[in-house]
Formats: C-alpha cells, sequence, structure tokens
C-alpha cells in the first residue's frame, strides 16, 4: 500500500474523496487530510506520503508552494495537482517537482479512479526500477574496475578499515589475503618527457603502463595495477613470507622498467616500499614506497628505489592507523564518550615493540588528533596542558598504559568540553528562536525558512535542535503563541474577530476560526460568550 495525503480547503471535497473513491483496492491508503498549504506540510513531516493530491488555491499557503516545500523535505514524494482552467498554465510548473499528473477541475470519481490507476502503475514500476536485480547488476559490472580501484586506493592510502577491505573483497572479485605483501609506485610520465606521437595524452600513456606493469608482473606474482592519486601503484602479493621471495619483487619492477622503455618510449621512475605481513601495513609499505619514488627524482628518470636502501629501520616502522584515528576523532565530535574510549584503546593496543622514536611518533600523531579535533570543534581546551606539561609527561612516560591513561584523560576532557558547548549552543540556538518567534509570530509571512535565514542555520539542524530542546515543533510553536494571544483578545477586548485574526497573523478569518477550535475544543465565539457577546 502507498500511503496518500489528501489537501483542499473545501471539506466536501474531502468528504467526498473518501466516501466516492475505493482507495484501498486502488493500492492507496489514507493516512491524513489537510484543509490548508500549511497544515499539509506539518502532516507530510509525520506521515511521510508517497503520494499527495492537492488543489492550489488555498489559504495560508497554496498547492504549488506546498508542493516545493514538501518536495524538499522528501523529494520522493510524488503529486497530483487539482486545478481549474484558468489555472492551468500556473499548474504546469508542478511537473518542475515530480507531479504524477495534473487535472481540471470539476473531477468525475471515473476520471480520478482511472488517474489513481495509472498512478499506481508509474509508482510500482518506479519502485521495480530500483529493485531491478538484472539492472543493478548490469551496472555493477560497468563499474567493477572503478570501485576495485577505489577499494585498493582506499586500503592504501588508510582511507578504510584494512579488515573491512579485506571482507568486502570477493564481492569486487579480489582476492587479497596473502603470506607478505609488497606495494611499488611508478611516476606518471613526466613532463621533462616526451611522449610519442601516438600516446601524447598524458591518461592514455598512464592506462598503457597500468597494461603492461600488469602484463609483466603477472610473470612473478598475483598483482593488482592501478591508478593511485595521480599515480600508478602494484600491489603484489607474495606466495611466502622470506625475505628470499622480497628480493624478487626489485628484480621484477627492473625488468617492468625496461619493458615500459621499450614498448612506450618513456623511462618511469619507480619506488618499493619494505614488506609488510598483514593488511594493516599496507597504508605504511605505501607511504614508503611514495618516500622512495621522491628520492628517485634526485637519482634521475628510470631509478628503482627500495625504501630501506634510504632509510635504515623502514621496516620496523610503525604508522598510527588512519581509519583509527578518524574514528577516534569523530567519536569525540559526536560527544560519543565510549566510543571515543574505544578507538583509543585499539589504537594503543596496535603498538608493538616500537623503537623509542617511533613510539614518540605515533604518540605525538595520536595527541594531533586531538589538537585538530579541538581545533574543529572550537573547544576551549589546552590539549597539550599548561606549559606544555601534559606534552612534556606524555614524551618521558616509556610504559604504553601510562601513556594510553595520559591520553585518555585530555580524550575524555575535550568529550565533556565539547559536550558542555554543545548542549549551551543548542540551548542558545532554541532561544534565539523563541525570542524571534515571540516578537515575529504575528507576521502572516512566518515559516521556518524565514527564520532559518535569520538565524543561519539549516532547516533539517534547527527542526532537530528546536525540537529536542523546546519539545515543540516549530509550527507547534507558532501556533500555540497566535492561538494563546487569540484567546487572550477574545476574552479581555471587544475587538472582531476577523481583526483578531489579522493581528495574530492568520488573514483568512474561517481558517482562523477552525484553527482556534481544534486548539482549544471551543470556536472563538463560545469563547467569547463567557466574557460578553460576540461582535461582528
Amino acid at each position: 500500500m502507498y500511503k496518500l495525503l489528501l489537501v483542499d480547503d473545501e471539506r466536501e471535497i474531502l468528504n467526498g474523496f473518501t466516501e466516492v473513491i475505493p482507495f484501498e483496492k486502488l493500492g492507496f491508503t489514507v493516512v491524513g487530510q489537510a484543509e490548508n498549504g500549511l497544515e499539509g506540510v506539518r502532516l507530510s513531516e509525520t506521515l511521510d506520503p508517497d503520494l499527495i493530491i492537492t488543489d492550489i488555491r488555498m489559504p495560508l499557503m497554496d498547492g504549488l508552494t506546498m508542493c516545493r516545500e514538501i518536495h524538499r523535505l522528501s523529494p520522493v514524494a510524488h503529486f497530483i495537482i487539482l486545478t481549474g482552467y484558468d489555472d492551468f498554465e500556473y499548474a504546469r510548473q508542478a511537473m518542475s517537482f515530480k507531479s504524477m499528473d495534473y487535472l481540471l477541475k470539476p473531477i468525475s470519481s471515473t476520471e480520478m479512479i482511472g488517474v489513481l490507476k495509472e498512478t499506481r502503475q508509474k509508482l510500482d514500476d518506479e519502485v521495480a526500477e530500483q529493485r531491478d536485480i538484472n539492472r543493478l547488476r548490469a551496472s555493477f559490472a560497468q563499474s567493477l574496475p572503478l570501485l576495485r580501484e577505489m577499494l585498493l586506493g582506499s586500503l592504501l592510502s588508510g582511507g578504510a578499515d584494512p579488515e573491512t577491505v579485506m571482507k568486502e573483497a570477493p564481492r569486487y572479485q579480489l582476492a587479497l589475503a596473502a603470506p607478505q605483501y609488497a606495494v611499488a609506485v611508478l611516476r606518471s610520465p613526466s613532463a621533462r618527457q616526451a611522449l610519442p606521437a601516438d600516446l601524447n595524452d598524458p591518461e592514455l600513456m598512464k592506462q598503457a603502463v597500468i597494461n603492461v606493469a600488469r602484463e609483466v608482473l603477472a610473470g612473478y606474482f598475483s598483482t593488482q595495477v592501478f591508478r593511485f592519486d595521480d599515480r600508478i601503484a602494484a600491489l603484489m602479493l607474495l606466495p611466502d613470507a622470506t625475505e628470499e621471495t622480497f628480493r624478487k619483487v626489485p628484480e621484477a619492477l627492473e625488468v617492468l622498467e625496461r619493458t615500459i622503455a621499450r614498448y612506450l618510449d618513456i623511462t618511469p621512475a619507480i619506488g618499493l616500499g619494505a614488506p609488510c605481513f598483514a593488511p594493516k601495513d599496507l597504508r605504511t609499505c605505501a607511504r614508503q614506497a611514495l618516500s622512495a619514488l621522491d628520492h628517485s627524482a634526485l637519482q634521475g628518470e628510470g631509478a628503482i628505489l627500495c625504501v630501506t636502501d634510504i632509510e635504515p629501520g623502514s621496516r620496523a616502522e610503525q604508522v598510527a592507523d588512519e581509519t583509527g584515528l578518524r574514528a577516534l576523532s569523530n567519536a569525540i565530535k559526536t560527544g560519543n564518550h565510549d566510543g571515543a574510549k574505544q578507538a583509543l584503546d585499539t589504537l594503543m593496543a596496535a603498538l608493538n615493540k616500537p623503537t623509542p622514536h617511533n613510539y614518540r611518533v605515533y604518540l605525538l600523531e595520536i595527541l594531533l588528533t586531538l589538537l585538530r579535533t579541538a581545533r574543529d570543534m572550537n573547544a576551549e581546551l589546552d590539549i597539550l596542558g599548561e606549559n606544555n606539561l601534559t606534552l612534556d609527561a606524555l614524551m618521558r612516560e616509556p610504559d604504553v598504559q601510562k601513556a594510553a591513561l595520559i591520553l585518555w584523560e585530555r580524550t575524555d576532557r575535550l568529550v565533556r568540553s565539547i559536550q558542555s558547548s554543545r548542549a549551551s549552543a543548542s540551548a542558545e540556538l532554541a532561544h534565539r528562536a523563541t525570542e524571534y518567534l515571540s516578537a515575529r509570530f504575528a507576521d502572516p509571512d512566518m515559516g521556518v525558512e524565514q527564520l532559518c535565514r535569520e538565524l543561519h542555520v539549516s532547516a533539517s539542524y534547527f527542526s532537530a535542535v528546536y525540537k529536542q530542546e523546546t519539545k515543540e515543533t516549530f509550527h507547534q510553536t507558532l501556533t500555540r503563541l497566535r492561538m494563546d494571544l487569540s484567546m487572550t483578545l477574545l476574552t479581555t477586548t471587544n475587538r472582531k474577530t476577523s481583526e483578531i485574526a489579522a493581528s495574530v497573523g492568520l488573514t483568512d478569518p474561517s481558517y482562523f476560526s477552525h484553527a482556534f477550535k481544534r486548539y482549544f475544543g471551543i470556536s472563538p465565539l463560545q469563547a467569547r460568550n463567557g466574557k460578553g457577546g460576540e461582535s461582528a
């Protein structure tokens, strides 16, 4: 069943629809009815209808304005617009926000039933298209090379959790498990090299290099060759964990260099990282390969350098996992106390007998994450401590567990500081909104967009914060303010009901009476009769 919302300012039309049209048999459940555009928007926020049938001419907010507002909140909603002949061209605007149809009044039940049958079919087709397994599989297969490249790139850059990548790899027809890994990075043809006439497009040349690399390296190891930023990466899966096997990698790269030079008339530079034995260390291997590649520029074109030749001890290097650092930062930003503790514990548990220098660098990476997070959140907290006492204590602490306690103390204080700041900011936003509404609720054009422009926040963020702080939605507060003043004026003055309606921002007296009775359960006349007669 699709959810249907009916919107029309003529009650008899709404009643007629529900009495004459067999909505349930046609596949629709009427989840709500509204008598004006404002009410339609409010109901759509809570009911999330699939289809809205609406008139154009209505008080407070016309049908097309309502449709635009609902479409902004729910882009998947569809509309059937009811219009008189004079509004036909006006109604054509509706097609810009996914209107299914527009009908000229008067509308017969037969015509409406026919349109609803067509609409049901269109909705079914739309859902089926989104769920078409064959189409999705074809689309996935077409995107597979790019998806593989993105997955492999994220593994080397640290942009994804290695465990997640390994689990997802079979979906992308990748086998990435190996006893030992090697990562090489090739520099794309530089501007200093003249490209052959038939391959003078750098992107064509890059693809040619990839093709040659795949063919050559496949004769040595199972290898994935792909674009990596503006370079080319080769991820080699070695068959065992011996050093002898790793020594074959430079040999394979030398053959690759000669083959590229022979067939493509360019001489590439190649950087090779130290071997690693777990996917979580591939980011370090890639970074080492890039470092070696940078050094190769000093050697001239065609140099093949391994990081172990230029950075002694690089095999023992440990680097804080980028995904773990990001998890720590995100948990702090969202005020997730337990999540921050878990992320920090995971980072510290990954330390495995590092050198003293590497140990301090590792701790500094975590501390730098705290500093950046505090900066991003404008947190007024000195992470380094007064006169850098925290930093000094951390750098002098040889015990991993004690160092973890120092970092957690700063992390804990940062989380609490951000939680307090966010609570204060939310309360201040709600207070400013309430003050603004209290001063301007009588403006007939008052709406959430106007208020959010004044507060310089998005409507979605404001709505969430405002309801959390005040336990009311914007529309509920606006209605309460208008109705409270209306009751006061009705019971303490002799002003006409139409004047009171206008003074609280409701220019249509009939809608004012309707809204008043819905809010208080009595009519304006009944409210006034408690003090005296109605002044017409």
